[in-house]
C-alpha cells in the first residue's frame, strides 16, 4: 500500500499548495487620454513563506467580498498505514455523506486509512447503469468526491469547478482531478466487482 501512501501524499501536497498561495488582485493599469497603454503588467508573486499583503476593509455591503471557506488539513497517519475500500452503507463515512447530502448510499463507495487518520475519501457516482442494469462506478461517472475527517464532523464535497461545498473552485478541481485520475483507478476492481 505504499503507492496508496504516495497518492494521498501527493493529494496532500497538491492541496496545500493550493492553499499556501496567495491571491491578490492588482488593478490593471491604464493608460491616460492620449497615450498608448502599456503591452502587459507583470508582478512578483510573493514567497510562499511571506504573508499575502491584506486590503484594509470597505466599509460598504456591497463592496465587501465573499466569505472565504476554510482550505481541508490533509493529515496523513505517522509510519506505514493501509487504505482500506468498502461500499458498505454502514460505513460511518458513507453514513455521514449520505445523511448531510441526502445521497442514496448504494451511489458512494469509500477509501479510508487504518489507522485513522482525516484523510478519508467517498465517491458519489452519477447513478448510470450499464446494459444488464449494475451501477457503472468509474472515473467517467464520478459525480462528487467527499473529504470526511475520521470524527465524520468535517465533510467537504468537489464537483470538480462546480458543485463545490468548502473548496474554492482551483481547490475542488485539484482535489476531484487527483482522485479521478490517481486514486480511484487504484480500486477499480472493488468498484466493478
Amino acid at each position: 500500500m505504499r503507492k496508496a501512501f504516495r497518492i494521498f501524499a501527493a493529494l496532500g501536497l497538491a492541496f496545500l499548495l493550493l492553499c499556501a498561495c496567495a491571491h491578490t488582485e492588482e488593478p490593471v493599469p491604464t493608460a491616460a487620454p492620449g497615450t498608448t497603454a502599456p503591452a502587459a503588467a507583470t508582478t512578483a508573486a510573493p514567497a510562499l513563506t511571506e504573508p499575502a499583503p491584506t486590503a484594509a476593509p470597505e466599509t460598504t455591503a456591497a463592496a465587501a467580498a465573499p466569505e472565504q471557506t476554510e482550505p481541508y488539513n490533509l493529515t496523513l497517519p505517522e509510519g506505514d498505514y493501509t487504505t482500506l475500500f468498502t461500499d458498505d452503507p454502514n460505513n460511518k463515512f458513507i453514513r455521514a455523506v449520505s445523511e448531510k447530502y441526502g445521497v442514496d448510499a448504494s451511489l458512494l463507495a469509500c477509501a479510508y486509512t487504518e489507522p485513522a487518520s482525516d484523510s478519508n475519501q467517498v465517491w458519489q457516482f452519477s447513478g448510470k447503469t450499464d446494459a444488464a442494469g449494475k451501477l457503472r462506478r468509474s472515473a467517467s461517472t464520478l459525480k462528487y468526491v467527499y473529504m470526511v475527517t475520521d470524527d465524520c464532523k468535517t465533510i467537504q464535497r468537489t464537483g470538480g469547478l462546480t458543485g463545490n461545498d468548502g473548496y474554492s473552485a482551483a481547490a475542488g478541481f485539484v482535489v476531484f482531478q487527483t482522485a479521478k485520475q490517481l486514486v480511484l483507478p487504484q480500486f477499480e476492481a472493488q468498484l466493478n466487482a
